[in-house]
Parts: structure tokens; C-alpha cells; sequence
């Protein structure tokens, strides 16, 4: 565990568990949702796993952005995580209402609006914390 997150109450450690299960929820229903919707003419084969992991990268780009700040357990860092999994919240709806990816818009839907939840508590719950550590 980091030095930030030695003095933090339970709740704040739960809510940061939450972000980061939702936010691995989220990045692994955006790459199985790119190899389910793979076209039909292409073959199996290194092409097929270049171009999808090309495509998946692309998705997930802003996410990445994130990685090492929340390794790091910061509070700002989970603030703008939680305005950018909106952007994957309307993502999910689009695809919710996509015939054939209905079930990866729902588990983003849901996935990106429990990262939006928990990354808000997150951070007023770490900021509380430090505040009381004063």
C-alpha cells in the first residue's frame, strides 16, 4: 500500500477498489466488444489480432492516460476519471441500441457509470481523509 493510502477509512479504500474493478470491467468489455465485432472476411490470424488490438488501443486511449495516478491512489486523478468514463457511459448507451452489441453496451453502461460513482466517493472520501489527517 502507498503512504497516501495508509490513513484512509475503510470507505474511502472501498470506493478506490470499486473504481479500478470497473475500470478493468470497462477496458475488458471494450476489447471483447472489438473481437466480437470483428468483420466476417477477415481471416483469423496475426491480421485479425493486430488490427483488433489496434482498434482496441484507439478505444481505450483515454484510459490509459489515468494508469499511473491511480497507482498512485490520487484523489484529482479519480476526479477526471470520473468526467471521462462519461464519455464511455454514452459509448455504452450507443452501443446498448446497436443491434448485435447489445450486451457489451449494457456491461459498459454499467461498468463506466458504477467507475463514475465510485471515482466522485473516491475522491470527497480522500479529500475528507487528508482533511482530517490536518
Amino acid at each position: 500500500m502507498s503512504e497516501q493510502s495508509s490513513g484512509q477509512s475503510k470507505a474511502t479504500r472501498t470506493a478506490y477498489r470499486l473504481m479500478v474493478l470497473c475500470y478493468l470491467a470497462a477496458v475488458l468489455t471494450l476489447l471483447f466488444s472489438t473481437y466480437a465485432s470483428a468483420p466476417d472476411d477477415i481471416e483469423s490470424g496475426l491480421l485479425y489480432v493486430l488490427s483488433g488490438l489496434g482498434i482496441w488501443l484507439f478505444k481505450i486511449l483515454p484510459l490509459l492516460l489515468f494508469v499511473p495516478g491511480l497507482i498512485k491512489r490520487k484523489h484529482s486523478t479519480s476526479a477526471w476519471l470520473s468526467y471521462m468514463s462519461m464519455l464511455y457511459f454514452v459509448l455504452g448507451v450507443l452501443l446498448a441500441f446497436t443491434p448485435g452489441a447489445a450486451l457489451w453496451g449494457w456491461l459498459l453502461t454499467v461498468s463506466s457509470f458504477l467507475m463514475f460513482l465510485s471515482s466522485m466517493l473516491y475522491t470527497r472520501w480522500a479529500k475528507a481523509d487528508i482533511a482530517r489527517q490536518s
